[in-house]
């Protein structure tokens, strides 16, 4: 089953598309939207996002609606909405604004250990680090994560 954060009635809320069935929202417009947000915002937060994530269901109801759009060929509303949309992600992964969880919790850079938390490598330093190559030591949790991997 695809990935998606939000549901028809989410979708529905926010957009009416006269025409267009409940099925195909939930299994290519949602899924699609699902997808541009992990494809945006993937390299600062672990994606998928948890299901109480507010952004994360916006955003993908907007870039949902973005890909009927572009389907659809209404070339002047979906030049608005991704205009809109790419505002909004650069302004999320340069600090300006963060993701809000349903009980308001806020996932930001400012706020270190709710933003760390969605990182799957914290605390874990890469085998060299940038010293010069004569300076340069090894991690040994690294080494120890291969053994065990091994094993």
């Amino acid at each position: 089953m695809p990935i998606t954060y939000a549901t028809y009635s989410n979708f529905t809320d926010v957009y009416s598309i006269k025409g267009i069935s409940q099925s195909e929202v939930e299994s290519t417009w949602l899924p699609y939207g699902a997808l541009r947000v992990n494809e945006a915002l993937g390299r600062f937060y672990t994606t998928p996002f948890s299901d109480n994530n507010q952004t994360a269901r916006d955003l993908s109801v907007h870039y949902g609606y973005l890909g009927y759009l572009l389907r659809t060929r209404k070339i002047d509303d979906s030049e608005e909405l991704l205009g809109s949309l790419t505002r909004r992600i650069t302004d999320i992964t340069c600090g300006g604004a963060p993701m809000v969880l349903d009980d308001g919790t806020t996932l930001d850079q400012s706020n270190a250990p709710a933003f760390d938390s969605w990182s799957t490598h914290q605390n874990h330093k890469p085998t060299f680090d940038m010293r010069s190559p004569l300076d340069q030591r090894v991690d040994p949790d690294l080494i120890d994560d291969l053994w065990d991997q091994d094993a």
